[in-house]
């Protein structure tokens, strides 16, 4: 019983690890642009993460459902080992590149700890393969869509928005830091809603009723740990994507905000999970493409390394975790 009760605390430390780390990304250019101070950007985005975690929730839930059915994990003792050991690795990773302020994907991360964890306890038939290649769509999606959706939204609005009054134009980055806020609780609220239905499952398959969760309660559960989370914020990656990739100014931190939400939603209402991170750097870097702005290609480059290596790191950490485990107590 013990283990299970763990296990709850570290879901509910992950998803705040999560709100730390990856929400940030949601208010990197309004910082950035210094249209808003760090503190009163966090607490905006914090209100409308929550919004985004339940009002997506009863629109579609796709990307629950995605994360929930990837693994066949409900056999009690195996399935709550592989669902922490899993989780475990991807804090460890996401705290260590938070140290020096690199963004990383707990989306990625969280599946591949999960799959690691999961093949040191069973064989590769508990993968379902089915919505593991959603997972291949959305990395691809979140690079390559964002970079075109960036680059259109660009010919749009470039030029309308070049001789909009400066007071006007942070009113626009604010709705742009909203809508970004509320489509990264969206999907990632989305996954950790997921996640929580793969612990539901093993429960009632281990006919443990310690935790009665409904799918109400586990929406606003999901929403109450990561506002708190965002609240707190993870102000060094803020500071790293809004300032240390191109110089951002008002305009392009209003095309940034659009194009990273217009493709979290179509993610979102797709089923797709895909990495908030990835989108808003993508879209950051498209424009500095777009404007031949100078890009500090050293930091792109530690970004995307941190991406490289969140797969295999997450699952390997998560691999080994679990085989020690089994060792000492099963």
């Amino acid at each position: 019983m013990a283990f299970y009760i763990f296990t709850f605390l570290i879901i509910v430390l992950l998803i705040l690890v999560n709100a730390i780390t990856d929400a940030p990304n949601a208010i990197a250019t309004l910082v950035g642009s210094k249209t808003l101070s760090f503190k009163k950007a966090a607490l905006l985005s914090s209100f409308f993460n929550v919004l985004g975690i339940i009002i997506m929730s009863y629109i579609n839930i796709s990307v629950a459902n995605c994360i929930s059915s990837m693994l066949n994990l409900n056999d009690g003792i195996y399935g709550i080992i592989s669902l922490s050991s899993g989780m475990l690795s991807v804090i460890i990773f996401a705290f260590v590149a938070m140290r020096f302020g690199i963004p990383t994907s707990e989306t990625h991360g969280l599946i591949a700890g999960i799959t690691g964890a999961s093949l040191a306890l069973y064989s590769i038939n508990v993968i379902n393969w089915y919505e593991w290649k959603n997972v291949i769509i959305g990395l691809l999606w979140s690079i390559i869509g964002t970079h075109f959706i960036t680059h259109f939204i660009i010919k749009i609005l470039s030029k309308k928005i070049s001789h909009i009054p400066i007071k006007l134009m942070k009113f626009y980055q604010l709705i742009g830091c909203c809508s970004m806020s509320f489509m990264h609780g969206a999907q990632d609220g989305q996954k950790f809603i997921g996640i929580i239905f793969i612990f539901s499952n093993i429960l009632r398959s281990s006919n443990i009723s310690i935790f009665n969760l409904e799918s109400n309660h586990i929406i606003f559960l999901v929403a109450i740990i990561m506002g708190i989370g965002i609240s707190i914020g993870g102000k060094s990656i803020v500071e790293n994507i809004g300032n240390n990739i191109i110089r951002i100014d008002n305009k392009k931190a209003l095309i940034s905000d659009i194009s990273s939400a217009s493709t979290l939603l179509f993610a979102s209402l797709t089923g797709l999970p895909v990495s908030t991170t990835h989108v808003k750097t993508m879209s950051i870097v498209s424009i500095g493409k777009y404007y031949n702005d100078k890009i500090n290609k050293s930091n792109v480059f530690n970004i995307f390394k941190a991406w490289i290596f969140t797969f295999p790191i997450c699952g390997i950490i998560s691999f080994f975790f679990t085989k020690l485990i089994k060792f000492l107590f099963l």
